[in-house]
């Protein structure tokens, strides 16, 4: 296990004391001018409680270049870039758990980032690792909710029986029940728990469980709870979801007229885009159509209106696509695309675009579909980038299709963007990924991403090699095909959710019993690399880094003169911000483990910079 560099020492103990007291400005103050490691990392964590990121990023980096198997130096400067909204957080945390799978702050704050990104499963192993080490019944509870989520609910309730017992109950146990289809016992246990501690959640559980074994049972017992809630004058979270729960029962037995009763008494309380849309759904189904349309038409408005900062591209394209499913039932194709692009064209975002364009599409008025597609394309290349491209799928345009595709992988810069984008190649209905190039590009962008990718967009590219695997052994290119399959192994996330370690198996074995000969794949590429380094000229380190205009000045000034004061480079640039300057150099050859300058002290003309690089 990695020593806490934290730990303190006799040498450290009045700078322990002020941080321990919240006295960071005079941590800095006691450690200025310091070159002991410890000291310098109480001021880098001071530094990151006064919000100076920049400072105490660049002081961790320099850190971890003299110490760079110390697992807390990088977990703490993963803390500093998720602060700072850095996506290599992820990575930095990993590194760190790698180092010492038992730095449990960055096993916790790794599996919490994990979670706040929504990477369910990328989650996982670390809970898991909390759970082993703690057994803490919050991280268990935790653990629980995140296996159901992902779909493993046996799981999730074999390991509330192995930690609490069955006699125990909690609503994550009922759901993990639930969604495993054991109603009779989420009842059961749902019921107890009620009746134990009456709290609303038990009931709402118990009377989803009654729902799913008897449903209209279901309906007096959602009647008699409703009733008694009203008596009492209780109206909460809880209370709202046993009522549209009810609602949903209603809909399902076909009593239609109850469910607008009740989902009424929920809309008069709450604004959710949902409630509102089964309100249309339902004011259509008991021929009240006028009143549907005026509620859709509402809602168009509302989701579709909103500042792009606030919108929520799923909810509009759920609101709209309800809509015309509605028109679909009294309007022919060419009607509901009128009316459509009237509604809609005021608005011009790529959801609402590219509705238009489906609307002229689904009746085959292919000029004005493609139209409205391209227009999509050139607000938002990326979403509606991705509509145009299958929309070429669809026509036959492979051509056009990858080109397009290869446009937003060139601009994307957000690995979460890259994802979105190999999502719709690899499982849009209109399968881009048959496309040879567009699956080339689409894994070539996943690897320069690799890092950052999330649990999902390494399955993606797992899945992308698989095909790659298939292709090649259909080609009878045997060796490419244990390529693909071995860099397909390696990408897997820890817990897949469609694929498995046996499907590259499989393609494995058929490669190695077709083979008439053949090479090691993994010492072919390894002696490849090998070559190709010995035979390379080595890049200046300069060259390796993104440099801007000014920290290019500074970078000749010092190659030609090797060392210089801030003065000195004060007088170059013709500013005096020349320590952000250095600042972020340092911080980019630190990021590319590259050395091409230092700091030598201080001296009366400011700061002492060195050149030290090639």
């Amino acid at each position: 296990m990695t020593p806490d560099p934290s730990s303190p020492t006799p040498a450290l103990d009045d700078a322990m004391k002020l941080f321990n007291a919240g006295k960071f400005a005079d941590v800095i103050t006691l450690v200025s001018g310091t070159s002991d490691p410890a000291l310098l990392l109480l001021a880098a964590r001071s530094y990151t409680e006064t919000g100076q990121y920049d400072t105490a990023g660049y002081l961790l980096r320099d850190l971890i270049q003299g110490m760079p198997a110390s697992s807390y130096l990088h977990s703490y400067l993963a803390d500093v870039m998720e602060k700072t909204g850095d996506e290599h957080a992820v990575s930095e945390y990993a590194t760190a758990l790698i180092l010492d799978p038992e730095n449990r702050p960055a096993l916790r704050s790794y599996a919490r980032l994990l979670l706040a990104r929504n990477d369910l499963r990328g989650a996982i192993p670390s809970l898991r690792s909390l759970v082993r080490f703690g057994s803490d019944p919050a991280d268990i509870r935790l653990l629980m909710k995140t296996l159901t989520e992902v779909g493993e609910p046996e799981e999730a309730a074999a390991l509330h029986v192995q930690n609490f017992g069955e006699d125990e109950f909690s609503p994550e146990y009922v759901e993990a029940l639930l969604a495993a289809k054991e109603y009779q016992k989420a009842m059961s246990v749902a019921l107890r728990g009620w009746n134990t501690v009456r709290e609303v959640v038990y009931l709402r559980l118990d009377l989803e469980a009654l729902s799913a074994l008897d449903p209209e049972a279901a309906e007096s017992a959602y009647r008699s709870a409703l009733d008694s809630f009203e008596e009492e004058q209780l109206e909460d979270d809880d209370v709202a979801q046993i009522r549209f729960s009810f609602v949903l029962l209603e809909k399902l037995l076909g009593h239609y007229d109850a469910a607008r009763y009740e989902l009424g008494i929920l809309v008069k309380s709450r604004s959710d885009p949902v409630y509102r849309l089964l309100e249309a759904e339902l004011a259509a189904r008991t021929n009240h159509a006028d009143e549907a349309n005026t509620i859709y038409r509402q809602l168009i408005a509302e989701q579709c209106g909103k500042d792009s900062e606030v919108a929520d591209p799923a909810m509009q394209e759920l609101v709209i696509n309800r809509f015309k499913v509605f028109l679909d039932a009294v309007r022919t194709k060419e009607e509901v695309a009128g009316i459509i692009s009237v509604l809609l064209s005021s608005y011009p975002t790529a959801v609402c675009l590219t509705q238009i364009g489906a609307a002229y599409e689904d009746a085959r008025a292919c000029t004005q579909a493609r139209d409205w597609y391209y227009r999509a394309y050139r607000a938002d290349y990326i979403h509606g980038g991705i509509s145009y491209a299958g929309f070429l799928k669809r026509l036959g345009e492979d051509r056009e299709c990858e080109t397009v595709i290869r446009y937003i992988l060139t601009n994307v810069t957000r690995a979460s963007d890259v994802e979105l984008v190999a999502g719709e190649v690899l499982n849009g209905k209109e399968a881009m990924y048959r496309i040879p190039k567009v699956m080339e590009q689409v894994l070539t962008r996943l690897t320069s991403v690799l890092e950052k990718l999330s649990s999902n967009g390494r399955e993606m590219l797992a899945v992308g090699l698989l095909y790659a695997a298939g292709d090649a052994l259909e080609r009878q290119d045997y060796e490419e095909c244990k390529w693909h399959c071995l860099l397909g192994l390696d990408v897997m996330p820890c817990y897949p959710a469609v694929i498995k370690v046996e499907d590259f198996m499989q393609l494995l074995s058929q490669a190695k019993g077709r083979a008439l000969a053949e090479r090691p794949a993994l010492l072919e590429k390894n002696s490849w690399l090998v070559d190709a380094a010995d035979v390379s000229e080595p890049e200046p380190a300069a060259n390796l880094l993104d440099l801007d205009e000014r920290e290019q000045q500074v970078i000749a000034f010092l190659r030609e003169h090797r060392e210089a004061t801030e003065m000195d480079l004060r007088s170059v640039l013709g500013t005096r911000r020349v320590t952000g300057i250095v600042n972020g150099i340092l911080t980019k050859a630190s990021e590319k483990g590259v050395k091409i300058l230092e700091k030598r002290g201080v001296g009366d003309r400011g700061e002492i910079y060195g050149y030290t690089g090639e």
